[in-house]
């Protein structure tokens, strides 16, 4: 009888036990979801600085702005890549703090940066600056303009994220099919072209058009100058892209600036050059951003052409959004 009743007794604990487990689980879960924080807004590169102007002056500010002021580089007109939006302190309240980039200010007797994912509002990144005065943040330029690439990568992901939940399936496979490679553009990308070793995909709306232009690439045509890039994508698209005029086509700017910078997409390794293009014999232009991309396990160059054409309207989202797509490019398995 002894043994029995010692037997119930580790029952009961057992009981007991997972009782107060599961009302613990339970007190937590309530708590978290009473917590739940709400969904970040605002448009992508808009960046919310908010100002503690009790240490820190105009002229602080001022600086501040000028360094996180960079253009999107060669294009039409100049153009800011981040959007900036000042708010005092007193006033950083309600809807304000739901916002997606924030950057608060404030004044320290010690240099800092620190970031914060999800602080107010889902999906949202907080930046804290503390300085202690002009000087200083003079002196710590370089990681205050290392901010603006911080926030493009978080920009960028978000992007990715959100073409990967409602991708075109055909395209992917068209993609795949032809060049080996896995990429995601949203559905509103459509097929303009293929062949064995060509995809062209375009989005349209009444302000601006978006193209991405894919190029599988002869082992024998490598880069050999910023020139040389040139002529190959040239040569590769003018074939394909007509502008609405006659006997127009598609086509590098002579003249136009041009940057090049080394890049690595995932497995992928290359250039990418950002100029302007124009349509021969036509008045249409805009912007191009081109990939020379290899991967190691394979000697053939893969050539990605972007382009957009956005009259009168701001380019620096529209960009982005074309490099998020790129930067969900992996290699078929």
């Amino acid at each position: 009888m002894k043994s029995i009743l010692s037997k119930n007794q580790k029952y009961i604990f057992i009981i007991i036990a997972i009782l107060i487990c599961s009302l613990y689980l339970l007190s937590k879960f309530n708590y978290f979801n009473s917590k739940a924080l709400p969904s970040s807004i605002g448009d992508p590169l808009e960046l919310l600085i908010v100002k503690n102007s009790k240490n820190l002056d105009d002229n602080f500010f001022i600086k501040l702005n000028d360094l996180l002021t960079t253009d999107i580089g060669p294009a039409p007109q100049k153009e800011n890549f981040l959007n900036l939006i000042e708010v005092y302190q007193e006033d950083f309240k309600g809807i304000l703090q739901r916002h997606q980039n924030i950057l608060i200010v404030s004044h320290n007797s010690k240099f800092n940066i620190r970031f914060k994912m999800d602080l107010f509002a889902l999906d949202q990144l907080v930046i804290f600056v503390e300085c202690p005065s002009i000087f200083a943040l003079q002196k710590n330029k370089d990681q205050i303009i290392k901010l603006i690439q911080k926030i493009k990568s978080i920009e960028i992901k978000r992007l990715s994220r959100k073409f990967k939940q409602y991708t075109s399936k055909s395209i992917n496979e068209q993609v795949e099919n032809t060049h080996n490679i896995l990429i995601t553009p949203p559905k509103d990308f459509f097929l303009a072209y293929s062949d064995s070793t060509i995809t062209w995909i375009r989005r349209e709306t009444p302000k601006i058009s978006q193209g991405i232009f894919l190029s599988n690439l002869a082992s024998n045509k490598l880069i050999q100058s910023q020139n040389n890039i040139i002529s190959i994508i040239d040569s590769i698209i003018k074939p394909h892209i007509f502008g609405p005029v006659d006997g127009s086509y598609m086509k590098s700017e002579n003249d136009a600036v041009i940057k090049l910078d080394s890049i690595k997409v995932n497995d992928f390794l290359g250039v990418r050059i950002q100029s302007l293009w124009r349509m021969e014999n036509d008045f249409m232009g805009g912007i191009f951003t081109a990939y020379y991309l290899t991967l190691k396990s394979t000697s053939s160059p893969l050539l990605i052409y972007t382009y957009l054409y956005a009259p009168g309207e701001r380019k620096n989202v529209s960009l982005l959004q074309l490099e998020a797509i790129i930067s969900t490019l992996s290699q078929s398995k």
